[in-house]
């Protein structure tokens, strides 16, 4: 049991300092739990739906993601027809960049491939404010 709680109390530890390096982090569990506990999130909940493209045209979404900012980064995305079937589906690792670097290799890449296997109406959504 000892070495379930340590594995889990170091990939926690290890997201947080990797999502929040600004902050020094306490070096034991209880301590690591009550930091957790007394944090507070602002979350902002968005209702989206996926809409199908007009007809004779198909819809790419992408997203590129960050573990730290700079830090490794990835990037996917599904291309799907009017029909809403899926065409293409694509999950790459991007080696090392930005939040925003990801983003946009993502839709590159996507937009690569689309027109690889001959798309010509592409309509591309994204979740980045850039």
């Amino acid at each position: 049991m000892g070495r379930v709680k340590y594995a889990i109390y170091k990939d926690s530890y290890k997201i947080m300092s990797t999502t929040f390096p600004h902050i020094q982090w306490p070096s034991n569990w209880k301590e690591l739990i009550l930091m957790g506990e007394r944090c507070i999130h602002d979350t902002k909940v968005t209702i989206v739906r996926w809409q199908k493209p007009p007809d004779l045209w198909v819809k790419l979404n992408t997203d590129g993601s960050a573990l730290s900012n700079p830090g490794k980064i990835g990037a996917g995305g599904m291309l799907r027809d009017h029909k809403g079937r899926m065409m293409l589906a694509f999950a790459n690792p991007l080696g090392e960049g930005t939040n925003n670097q990801a983003e946009i290799e993502a839709a590159i890449f996507g937009l690569s491939w689309s027109l690889e296997i001959g798309c010509k109406n592409i309509i591309l959504e994204v979740d980045s404010q850039l």
